[in-house]
């Protein structure tokens, strides 16, 4: 992965929480969240149905194509919706790439890229993350065609309960 992006991420991660201390007042706290919110999303045991109606959103460096050609190829029994409002899930994520650098490509020959990506799916009716996985390939061949391939495999056996 690049640097830029690892530090990208880690300051996403870090940066609220140190606003949210900044902001916090010098006196005593009168509000307190419940114990039964959660700040970050619980993936739930919540099966992902044959036939279920998915809506892939827009993913950087255009990913969601290669997902949805990676479900086709698969033949993964989802169907995949255009419309948002006409989806009982969502698949949302970021994906990564990083090409071959010119030394990479002088001493060894090799143009293959290095792929991330890690996406969700939330099941829109009840907010549930009911899937995440992260994948990446590193001096693939086929780039970001293997990583949409491998995220569709996973949601098969997601469908099919083998999901370890």
């Amino acid at each position: 992965m690049k640097p830029a992006f690892c530090m990208m991420f880690l300051l996403l991660l870090i940066w609220p929480t140190a606003l949210l201390r900044s902001q916090e007042p010098s006196g005593p706290v009168k509000e307190h969240i419940a114990p039964s919110e959660s700040v970050a999303p619980v993936i739930s045991d919540e099966s992902l149905p044959k036939g279920a109606r998915l809506y892939v959103a827009p993913i950087s460096n255009g990913f969601e194509t290669y997902i949805t050609a990676g479900i086709e190829k698969k033949k993964v029994p989802i169907v995949i919706v255009a419309d948002r409002t006409k989806a009982d899930y969502e698949l949302t994520g970021v994906s990564d790439s990083d090409r071959a650098g010119w030394a990479k490509m002088l001493f060894l020959g090799s143009q293959q890229t290095n792929e991330a990506a890690s996406i969700k799916i939330v099941n829109l009716k009840t907010g549930n993350v009911v899937f995440a996985y992260s994948v990446n390939k590193t001096n693939s061949v086929r780039g970001k065609q293997s990583a949409g391939e491998a995220v569709a495999k996973h949601i098969n056996e997601k469908i099919e309960n083998r999901f370890h």
